[in-house]
């Protein structure tokens, strides 16, 4: 709605996993390293957690684009599901056809010649899980079994789970002391500091722009989206988006305090009273003093 105001060429803040939106912090930087590792060298199992919206199915799906046709990749999202329909949502991901009246020595045979063919040709197999803290511990326990499948060499299933911070907690279950000790690789993943939030939405600002995108975000407008989102990658999208939005409306192409302000209590969920209390703001200069201190961003 408001691209072509701000010379877009298309909307830079929307919160869907896309890899060419994927920014590189330091930290995701290294986690990307890390996975990539993990993967091409056949390790077997990676665990990633994050707060809710910390960018860990972008950081996955950047990783799969990476990859390319080397691999043969699975994402699993629905993870509420019995282990059984949890071992056939994975057998079709991989495009594996399963009777419907197979049963579960079936299903994982058919899956082992599956990933030892891929592995005869050369191609990775990837299976990445979301919402790891989702599943049971006897979901769990089916995907350990999985992991058994290896040659001499190498481990031919290469599992990624992803979850929110207390899958940690999940994981120290006694039952599943076999899968912890066969996780290679662990990151977590912080909300962004407010520098790289600055950096952040510039980035994805110009990666929108075909040319250069014709608007600015002044100093205080991000110290209040920083305030709010707390660094968190899905807050920063949806702020700004709104403030995109409101800014449209009004005409005009700074993007101050007061209308990321307005974007916030108006326009978004404000269940902890963050934006509505009238003082929250009280000391926020005016668009003529942000315009003449020149802070933006």
């Amino acid at each position: 709605m408001y691209e072509k105001y701000y010379n877009l060429s298309t909307g830079p803040f929307h919160n869907t996993p896309n890899p060419r939106f994927f920014f590189e912090t330091e930290q995701h930087r290294e986690a990307l390293a890390k996975l990539e590792y993990t993967v091409r060298n056949k390790r077997g199992f990676a665990l990633i957690t994050g707060d809710i919206g910390s960018g860990k199915t972008t950081l996955t799906r950047t990783l799969a684009r990476r990859l390319g046709t080397d691999a043969k990749i699975a994402m699993i999202s629905n993870t509420r599901v019995s282990p059984d329909q949890l071992l056939r949502l994975i057998a079709e991901e991989f495009g594996i056809e399963i009777s419907p009246n197979a049963d579960k020595a079936t299903v994982l045979s058919q899956f082992r010649r599956f990933v030892q063919n891929q592995h005869a040709v050369g191609r990775t197999v990837v299976l990445i899980i979301d919402e790891g803290q989702c599943l049971s511990i006897d979901d769990f326990e089916e995907v350990r079994l999985l992991t058994n499948l290896e040659s001499e060499t190498d481990k031919m299933l290469q599992l990624l789970i992803l979850g929110q911070p207390e899958l940690r907690d999940i994981l120290k279950h006694p039952r599943l002391a076999p899968l912890i000790q066969r996780i290679v690789m662990y990151t977590h993943l912080k909300p962004m500091s407010f520098d790289d939030t600055t950096r952040y939405i510039a980035f994805r600002l110009v990666r929108a722009s075909g040319d250069r995108p014709e608007v600015d975000f002044s100093r205080e407008a991000l110290d209040v989206i920083f305030r709010y989102s707390k660094g968190v990658p899905r807050l920063i999208n949806l702020v700004c988006d709104n403030a995109l939005l409101v800014g449209y409306s009004n005409d005009t192409r700074l993007i101050d305090s007061s209308i990321v302000t307005r974007a916030i209590s108006e326009m978004m969920p404000n269940f902890d009273g963050f934006a509505t209390e009238t003082n929250s703001f009280a000391d926020e200069p005016s668009v003529e003093q942000e315009i003449d201190h020149g802070r933006r961003l």
